[in-house]
């Protein structure tokens, strides 16, 4: 059964907390019809509800991206949350275009002079790991948690990430696959990766997240990786159906 384990940092550091959750959540229909993947059930609470668990005490200010059922979504955490520093960051559902640009957006109401940590809506992350200097989430995987499949994977060298190359065995390989996970603690830096990435393709219909944003910081800033084992994927009905079976200890 799954546990929540807050997440602190050890230098008292507050964090920049964005929550990239403004996806149409097409791969979770029927889930999705009438509510953003943000919300679905997971045992007891919705998918969200772990998340802001996870590092609420971390957060000078919880940066929500909205798009799809953005007020239901909105309605929903400001309602239960009301004593956090919520901040939303909405966009128009008809320009959604993927995580790189809801970025842009999010940033928009980040401190430049704090830190960042990134994550998405739909897994969550059962372990503890460190928060005190830039790193990047990548899987480790055993039996007994749900993982996706990976687009990108980390070049590692004694726990640094050298780069990201594309994975090219989307069924099968899932060691170092890249979960989206990144510790900034340049924020100022990654603003300046990523407007001028919007600037220079301002005719692209997105940013990618992966190779626009996290390769060009990680060769600019050392990062670490953070081999993540304890993780429960659920961006398909299958995995989603997995996850639930062993959150609420039934597998």
């Amino acid at each position: 059964m799954y546990k929540i384990s807050p997440l602190f940092s050890v230098r008292n550091q507050t964090f920049n907390v964005i929550i990239l959750a403004s996806g149409l959540g097409t791969r979770l229909k029927p889930e999705t019809d009438f509510i953003p993947k943000a919300l679905v059930e997971l045992g007891n609470l919705r998918a969200i509800d772990y998340l802001i668990s996870k590092y609420q005490y971390l957060a000078e200010g919880i940066i929500i991206t909205v798009g799809y059922s953005a007020d239901l979504l909105k309605n929903y955490v400001k309602g239960k949350y009301s004593s956090l520093n919520l901040l939303f960051s909405r966009e128009d559902v008809s320009e959604l275009r993927g995580p790189g640009k809801s970025l842009i957006y999010a940033l928009d109401r980040a401190n430049s002079r704090i830190p960042t940590l990134i994550t998405f809506c739909d897994y969550i992350i059962e372990e503890q790991f460190s928060v005190d200097y830039d790193a990047i989430g990548v899987c480790k995987p055993v039996e007994g948690y749900v993982y996706g499949t990976y687009k990108t994977l980390a070049v590692v060298e004694e726990g640094v990430a050298l780069g990201l190359i594309e994975n090219k065995d989307l069924n099968s390989r899932k060691e170092n696959g890249f979960t989206g996970i990144m510790i900034c603690h340049n924020t100022m830096l990654l603003k300046s990766i990523v407007y001028s990435a919007a600037v220079s393709n301002p005719k692209s219909e997105d940013i990618d997240y992966a190779f626009d944003v996290v390769r060009p910081y990680i060769k600019r800033a050392r990062t670490t990786v953070l081999p993540l084992t304890k993780m429960y994927e659920f961006g398909t009905e299958d995995t989603l159906s997995k996850t639930r079976r062993y959150i609420i200890g039934n597998h």
